[in-house]
């Protein structure tokens, strides 16, 4: 190698350090809506004090949990009793429209065989037990989740 293409080199590895190579950390969710009914605001604090706990199936918390586990546990700190399956919570509530869905309100998903439920956080974020990655927060509009068929319940 030639002695003159080392300030090079070391100014490539310069800039790799100061830019980062990595890729953006994800945003956190957005704050919860000050406007809020204490309800929606306990439900909201509730499924989020829960983010990084581990998937499991069946899993009904509090250190693990499936999808409606999760939904069912969170619920519960608020004093409301929902079904423990997936596809029986479907039928609870009023089904709604995206448009009329509010932070705490049920999103439903068909994927292949099996149905998945999550909560909304706001009109672009749903927190849900994910099997890969337990309690996260996804985006709506994300590749992935809009390809499946959804819905929304309003169960409070």
């Amino acid at each position: 190698m030639k002695t003159h293409s080392i300030p090079y080199l070391c100014l490539l590895f310069i800039s790799c350090i100061a830019i980062g190579c990595a890729a953006k950390p994800p945003k956190p969710p957005e704050p919860i809506p000050p406007a809020l009914p204490d309800i929606r605001k306990g439900i909201l604090q509730t499924a989020l004090s829960l983010k990084g706990k581990p998937y499991q199936k069946s899993g009904k918390g509090p250190k693990s949990f499936d999808c409606s586990g999760f939904v069912s546990f969170v619920y519960k700190k608020s004093n409301i009793t929902l079904p423990p399956s997936t596809d029986e919570m479907s039928r609870v509530g009023e089904k709604i429209t995206f448009d009329k869905a509010l932070p705490g309100d049920l999103v439903f998903f068909k994927t292949k065989k099996i149905f998945h439920v999550g909560i909304m956080l706001n009109k672009k974020e749903f927190i849900h037990s994910s099997t890969q990655k337990g309690v996260i927060v996804d985006r709506i509009d994300s590749y992935y989740w809009r390809r499946m068929s959804h819905h929304f319940r309003k169960v409070l």
